[in-house]
């Protein structure tokens, strides 16, 4: 009797292991934002978001890139109300900026939870490039912001590899804030 329960385990975790959900996208609801009225006061904006992820077939999808693009641009229209967010299309991601204007340029290198064994981590990643041509002399600046958040946890995976994302998510939304802050100071 033992042995069959032991055979029936190793079998489920098995199965669980062939065709358990490892990739996790979804769409976090808009977090808490703090605006800093006044700041880019009456400034025009140009945002190009590039997602250049690569998703596995196998993945639960509940948020699609597009969607993230727009959660983004109205994340920063929150945090920097004085100012005008215009977003473009991704296609002008590799263009030339507008001259005479601030561009922020922001690719999505990551944004998924992964299941590694039976830890969930979020990872949200951005490439950033500010071009800031307002006074005639165009300055640019990038970083790259990577946030991680891992938790333990296989029985729960949706509700546990949606902790880990949205914390990440709200890292890096932190980050990016603070260096369109540092970056763009007069």
């Amino acid at each position: 009797m033992k042995n069959i329960s032991l055979l029936i385990l190793f079998v489920v975790l098995l199965t669980y292991s062939a065709y358990a959900q490892k990739y996790y996208v979804a769409c976090p609801k808009q977090g808490d934002t703090k605006p800093h009225a006044g700041f880019l006061d009456k400034q025009s904006v140009d945002l190009v978001i590039s997602d250049s992820r690569v998703i596995p077939s196998n993945s639960m999808i509940e948020c699609q890139g597009n969607d993230i693009k727009q959660m983004l641009k109205n994340f920063l229209q929150s945090e920097f109300p004085s100012c005008t967010i215009t977003l473009l299309p991704d296609t002008l991601y590799n263009k030339a900026s507008n001259p005479h204007k601030i561009t922020i340029k922001l690719g999505i290198t990551a944004y998924q939870a992964v299941l590694s064994k039976t830890e969930w981590t979020g990872s949200v990643n951005y490439h950033v490039m500010i071009f800031d041509d307002r006074t005639g002399r165009a300055k640019q600046v990038s970083e790259d912001i990577s946030n991680d958040t891992s938790k333990p946890g296989i029985w729960e995976y949706k509700k546990t590899a949606k902790t880990c994302l949205f914390t990440s998510f709200g890292k890096s939304n932190q980050d990016l804030v603070s260096f369109i802050e540092k970056s763009l100071a007069e």
